[in-house]
């Protein structure tokens, strides 16, 4: 790290020396954690434990200089010992990570890797990934606790050192973020896979083409048992044998709000339309204990194109009766869009049922430790935009599922703070494939009581091309309900303020309406029905106020689209919280 000459003229030219050193060290110690950054590369055993001993050396050169009686001294030069004190923390910060967090994952690693997962075709041997348990979780809490010290180490004034403490963060929030996938998997799936007794989910298939608010209109149940490791993948039932089971599913401030343009029935089609999976997650029950398929439930998943595409990157393509053939990057496309254009009407639900059987079939068909751990990689992302929904019943079950974020709900957490934008199509099409949607969060100022500000900009574009828009397929164009032509989705939209925080200043340009604060489910969100046509765009500005217990940067969670790309862009250079 280089203290540059306002510091060297206050101390001297032996710490320039030594500043110049630690530099040094630190900066081939930040290149060996390449090799730890990207879960791919923790799938060779050796990975972490061949660099071990040239990290180590490193970070406890620069650890011992930085934290010598001269750097002491130097803590105290006015504005620029915070430098000195920003340089100290992350030499701390990054030798413990050599000494402690990442030798219990190389530890883990190679027992895991070494051990065999697969008794047979659809068995799991769940012992060794129990074993695994406790070496994960311990490596996970080390590296966040440090990454959380780093984080709140003094803003850095000279660039000299800034440059490097930031490339720090990046790296260790990057090793520590694929830590946290494998452990979050790791903790899930022996209770998921029914280590203590059987358990069976009901799987819920939605289109995200027709967007509902954690996902999309549901076209399928089906049902999905482990016991003991013993996995089996029941039938997928089209959405068309639960909707004659009637009943509106809605409380009267759900029905309220989404009761135009398009009143929702609330039947199996609509229970995404929930922001709360665990309402959603509620309902399907429900509705599945109403239908000839009833049984015990211990959880629902909630799946989508998207994660079925995932999977079958990890696990190998689909051949569908057709002879077309389903791969890691086709296959949402086709589901979400293709299927609506190529295949007839009457076959498209046995379509739907045979491809999402075989991506969750051939999920656990094989299993390693390899394979597993592509999967956590996928799962974190997957969880975080709402493309899978993994949500059990159990208490003692909660906390590896929903607790962990597996299955989200509306904004809820004051010290994580959220905004929430939630899409439902109300004009019954497949439009929103084509609805492209960006947004800008802008941090704009940090407050003495400890809240942040931001501001959003929320942008929904309607990218429909003129030959799809000629082609006349109702099925997909929609218009037929004389909510909205053909071509043109009407969404009606909701707007969640961080919980404790708050939502003000809205404005909009396009053609949408102005925003309107409602009650639903214990929460007031603004809502808004935007109108948006071939070619055109509605973007919603606002400001948004964190909670003054907030520890983090405001995210966004939205309802997902089509594809793994969320449209976010963070500006966050403003200020720093804390």
């Amino acid at each position: 790290m280089i203290i540059v000459i306002a510091v060297g003229a206050w101390l001297g030219l032996k710490l320039y020396k030594q500043a110049q050193e630690v530099s040094s060290e630190e900066s081939q110690a930040l290149s060996l954690l390449s090799n730890v950054q990207d879960v791919s590369q923790l799938n060779n055993a050796n990975a972490v434990s061949t660099i071990l001993p040239q990290l180590q050396a490193h970070t406890a050169k620069a650890a011992t200089i930085a934290n010598g009686s001269l750097w002491k001294l130097a803590t105290h030069v006015p504005v620029y010992g915070d430098d000195i004190t920003t340089v100290q923390g992350m030499t701390q910060s990054v030798n413990s990570l050599s000494t402690k967090a990442l030798p219990q994952l190389s530890k883990s690693l190679q027992t895991l890797l070494g051990s065999q997962l697969s008794s047979g075709d659809r068995n799991i041997s769940v012992q060794p990934i129990i074993d695994a348990q406790s070496g994960f979780s311990e490596a996970d809490k080390d590296l966040q606790s440090e990454l959380d010290q780093l984080k709140w180490l003094p803003e850095p004034h000279l660039k000299q050192v800034k440059e490097p403490y930031n490339l720090a963060v990046q790296k260790f929030t990057s090793v520590s973020g694929q830590i946290d996938q494998i452990n979050n998997l790791i903790q899930v799936m022996p209770k998921f896979l029914g280590s203590d007794g059987m358990r069976t989910y009901v799987i819920m298939a939605q289109t995200t083409s027709e967007a509902r608010s954690g996902g999309g209109l549901v076209g399928s149940l089906g049902s999905f048992t482990a016991n003991r490791g013993a996995i089996s993948v029941g039938e997928f039932h089209p959405n068309a044998e639960f909707i004659k089971l009637g009943g509106s599913h809605a409380n009267a401030d759900e029905q309220a709000v989404f009761q135009s343009p398009l009143g929702f029935a609330f039947d199996i089609r609509d229970l995404a339309t929930f922001p709360d999976f665990s309402r959603t997650a509620e309902t399907v029950k429900d509705v599945w204990q109403l239908s000839p398929y009833k049984s015990t439930v211990d959880g629902v998943m909630g799946i989508d194109p998207v994660f079925v595409q995932e999977m079958i990157k990890i696990s190998g393509n689909v051949t569908l009766p057709n002879g077309m053939v389903l791969t890691g990057d086709n296959t949402a496309q086709f589901m979400l869009n293709g299927i609506y254009k190529d295949v007839p009407v009457s076959e498209q639900d046995t379509y739907f049922s045979y491809v999402a059987s075989a991506a969750m079939n051939n999920v656990f068909k094989n299993m390693t430790a390899t394979k597993m751990i592509k999967i956590a990689q996928s799962f974190s992302s997957l969880t975080g935009q709402r493309h899978l929904y993994l949500y059990s019943f159990h208490a003692d079950d909660a906390k590896n599922f929903q607790d962990a974020g597996l299955a989200k709900n509306a904004p809820s957490s004051e010290t994580n703070p959220e905004t929430g934008i939630y899409l439902n199509e109300n004009n019954p099409s497949k439009l929103d494939w084509y609805l492209h949607r960006n947004t800008v969060i802008t941090r704009t100022s940090c407050n003495q009581d400890g809240s942040q500000t931001y501001h959003v900009a929320f942008t929904a574009t309607n990218t429909i091309p003129a030959a799809d828009l000629a082609s006349g397929n109702a099925y997909i164009l929609g218009g037929f309900s004389r909510i909205g032509a053909p071509g043109t989705p009407v969404e009606r939209i909701l707007f969640y303020a961080p919980q404790g925080g708050s939502i003000r200043n809205f404005s909009v340009s396009g053609n949408g309406g102005n925003p309107t604060q409602v009650s639903m489910d214990g929460k007031k969100p603004w809502t808004s029905v935007a109108s948006i046509a071939p070619g055109k765009s509605v973007t919603y500005n606002y400001d948004v106020t964190t909670s003054i217990n907030s520890q983090a940067d405001l995210s966004l969670d939205q309802t997902p689209m089509g594809w793994l790309d969320p449209g976010v862009t963070y500006n966050m250079g403003a200020c720093k919280i804390g």
